[in-house]
């Protein structure tokens, strides 16, 4: 009977809430509260507010000032301008990180990077104790879909809880240049990602976040927007984002659902486009990258045609967003709901924005920099301190710190607060050992500062290394390209600059490797680890010029000497077994590929390896499982196909090996052995085109690739065909590889075209180099065995 009068006593108390709800709103002629008592007026479609969709649209790299309804006339965002019309503009919203990854962070939790503990791209993980707007709808019932434009907001980064769909699948290894800003996508392709998951939405309640790109650096807008815009190609990635908005907007019309969404428009952060010397973004936090486009189209009576001039921040998101559609907000959020500007109710919050940038403190060791925006003031807190008064000078070009110290000091103090650090917030992250490998070789994940700040220490103000800077920004833009020795001139005036910039080393080491100044490289790095011996990827890749060298003691020794100090190094580990493989020390390979698996279970290469140990010992069964597993892991293992073709081959499966090694090709695109392999294996076959097009591949994958060039000039000369051709096929591949084991077949195709055309003393020439190197490789061989 108690357990009956609890439950009837429990009913009574659900039917008064409803009653009271009811109540509240007849009472107040329709009008709706929202869950912190705002009111928020009627729908437009008579609707719940808890029964609207929730679409957010973040623009990367976006400078508010470039869109028509900010007053841009040159603009042209037909479609943006018509949602600041139909609904509000917030004139001063700011970003909290000029960096894309922290600033996201920021928006879909409403917490300030001291909190969430996100301070930069590439090295940071969003912790899953932390609550996203995308959990708070799905736990709400609303179906989630999130629809990325960059490699810097894939899910490995933690901005996927919540959503049911996340759509990223970047793959780093497809990109030779060593800008991020390769590693996107077209905004079209978020749209076309998106729309099927929004279609298969349509009948029920959904939130969806589509993130476009196309405004980082370098600026290259599709046709025709390249055409139309061919002198100002920064407006014109902006016109064509604006457009695939459009098509957003275009599909709720068509689906009746534009009086049942809320749409939301924000920019993650802005571009300098050299306000203040700086080129890009990220260093500096004046108002080019921190104020951002905001829009909010809601479908309420009150939330139309509005302009709000007081400052906003980006933190404000989620709980607005919350508010807007019913739902209460968790209770530690540091953002506050805009629905009293958005309705009129208010003017102004009387909101303080805070701002900061960590780039120049964790990748050159320099001040951080950290803003406190307050009315129409802005302070600014590094070395040399900076107020400004942004009503007066919009441009912060007039420095007031000394001027009005005891408004700098309090506002001083007030930025402290907010700047005060969660236990456990701060520091890099651990990302996956094989990721964070392949953004290093893409210069975009560096290394990271990890001495704390002391009390007292003066470090440089960024303003003053603002040349070093763009310096570098050009040089990550430059590096892997043709020209190589733009990105290496570069460099060494940053080193000449500032020899403590321990990623301007690297980055050189990287570009000799590429050019196969392996020497040159080694010096490089081993400046770098001078600057900080513990850095495992200057590490490893002074080992890997080591091993181009044939040096794989120093190689091996090297990898050893890091281990002492760093045993659960995973990726290291996994190196120096590939070296033991390279040995052919199959024992100690393995043990080595099995210590890197049990620290990291995420090195799926690890397993890959195992394979081939087991392949050499010739387990073909074992070798399928490991291989197959790696892949299972991760289905971008390099090499993973490569190696199921070699497993094929030796069971003379050869349609089987024919396409696990065109899975290779399309996975990999570097992967010219599998090309090469595969022209082989039609020669076997008898498909004459299908292994001249084979070794053509393998030649446009790799032009220094030398033995593709001796089979291609030897395919020609078997055809009795394009002797030119094969001619220069040889010559090129013998001035790529002189010492290759295959150098001899080069010297003899020449012999024998020359022959063939009667030119028998270059023919007995060619033939008699031939030999020589023949009998040399031979000799090579021989030491080596006895060695």
């Amino acid at each position: 009977m108690r357990r009956r009068r609890l439950v009837i006593g429990a009913g009574t108390a659900v039917c008064a809430l409803v009653l009271a709800a009811a109540w509240w709103y007849v009472a107040r002629g329709g009008s709706i509260a929202a869950p912190d008592g705002a009111d928020l007026g009627r729908t437009t479609a008579g609707v719940r507010p808890a029964d609207l969709n929730v679409i957010v649209i973040t623009l990367d790299t976006t400078r508010w000032d470039r869109i028509g309804a900010y007053g841009d006339a040159s603009a042209s965002t037909p479609n943006l301008d018509r949602l600041a019309t139909e609904g509000v503009l917030f004139e001063q919203a700011i970003a909290a990180v000029p960096l894309t990854l922290p600033s996201h962070s920021t928006m879909f939790t409403g917490l300030l990077p001291p909190r969430h503990g996100v301070r930069d791209n590439g090295g940071y993980v969003l912790d899953p104790r932390h609550t996203t707007l995308a959990t708070v709808l799905k736990q709400g019932g609303w179906r989630t879909g999130a629809f990325v434009g960059a490699f810097v907001l894939d899910s490995k980064w933690g901005l996927d809880q919540g959503f049911e769909a996340y759509v990223d699948r970047f793959d780093v290894a497809k990109y030779k240049a060593a800008s991020l800003g390769d590693v996107a996508r077209r905004g079209s392709e978020v749209v076309d990602n998106a729309m099927p998951w929004l279609e298969a939405q349509a009948g029920q309640r959904f939130f969806a976040w589509l993130h476009f790109y196309d405004a980082h650096s370098p600026y290259d807008p599709p046709e025709p927007f390249k055409t139309r815009f061919r002198d100002r190609p920064y407006a014109g990635e902006i016109a064509y984002v604006d457009d695939q908005i459009g098509r957003v907007l275009r599909w709720l019309e068509s689906r009746g659902l534009a009086d049942r969404t809320v749409v939301a428009v924000i920019g993650d952060h802005g571009e300098s486009l050299t306000e203040h010397g700086e080129g890009t973004h990220g260093l500096f936090i004046y108002e080019a990258t921190t104020r951002v486009p905001f829009i909010v189209r809601a479908p309420y009576d009150r939330m139309r045609g509005r302009r709000v001039r007081s400052v906003v921040r980006s933190e404000d998101l989620m709980p607005t967003l919350l508010g807007l559609v019913g739902t209460r907000a968790p209770g530690d959020l540091q953002g506050l709901s805009l629905i009293p500007l958005l309705t009129g109710a208010t003017a102004d919050l009387n909101l303080e924005a805070y701002s900061e940038s960590f780039y120049p403190r964790n990748h050159y060791g320099w001040s951080e920099l950290k803003a406190l925006r307050s009315g129409r003031f802005k302070y600014i807190e590094t070395t040399r301190p900076e107020l400004y008064d942004l009503e007066r000078d919009p441009g912060e070009t007039v420095n007031l710190f000394e001027d009005r110290r005891p408004l700098a000091d309090r506002m001083a103090a007030a930025l402290a607060r907010l700047a005060t650090e969660a236990p456990g917030a701060a520091g890099p992250s651990s990302v996956d050992p094989e990721t964070r490998e392949r953004l290093a070789a893409l210069g975009y994940i560096g290394s990271f500062t990890h001495a704390p700040r002391q009390a007292g220490d003066t470090l440089p103000d960024p303003k003053d290394k603002i040349e070093i800077f763009n310096l570098m920004t050009s040089a990550h833009e430059d590096s892997g390209k043709a020209e190589a020795g733009s990105a290496i001139a570069r460099l060494q005036r940053v080193v000449a600059q500032d020899p403590n910039i321990l990623d301007a080393w690297v980055m050189l080491g990287n570009e000799y490797f590429r050019q196969q100044d392996y020497r040159e490289a080694l010096a490089q790095y081993k400046r770098a680890l001078a600057l900080n011996p513990d850095y495992d990827l200057a590490t490893i890749n002074l080992a890997n010029a080591y091993r181009a060298l044939g040096d794989e003691g120093a190689a091996i020794l090297g990898y050893e000497r890091y281990l002492v100090k760093d045993p659960k190094n995973a990726w290291v580990r996994y190196q120096l077994g590939e070296l033991y493989v390279d040995r052919g020390d199959l024992d100690k390979a393995e043990a080595a590929f099995n210590q890197a698996l049990s620290d990291d279970t995420r090195v799926a290469s690890a397993r890959n390896a195992l394979g081939v140990v087991a392949f050499t010992r010739g387990d073909l069964a074992e070798a399928e499982r490991q291989i197959r597993a790696a892949l299972a892991q991760n289905p971008d293992v390099k090499l993973a196909h490569f190696n199921l073709a070699l497993i094929a081959e030796r069971r003379q499966q050869w349609s089987t090996a024919v396409e696990e090694y065109r899975r290779e090709i399309d996975t990999q695109p570097h992967a010219f052995k599998a090309a090469f392999n595969l022209g082989k294996l039609y020669e076997q076959m008898g498909n004459r085109p299908a292994q001249e097009a084979a070794f053509r591949t393998a030649i446009e994958l790799n032009p220094k690739f030398a033995e593709g060039h001796f089979y291609l000039a030897k395919f020609y000369l078997d055809e009795n065909r394009e002797f030119d051709q094969a001619m220069a096929l040889a010559r090129r591949g013998l001035e790529l590889g002189p010492a290759s084991e295959f150098a001899p077949l080069g010297h003899y195709v020449l012999a024998d075209i020359y022959n063939r055309r009667g030119m028998a003393a270059e023919a007995r020439r060619e033939a008699d180099l031939g030999r020589q190197r023949e009998r040399a490789g031979k000799e090579r061989a021989r030491k080596s065995v006895l060695n």
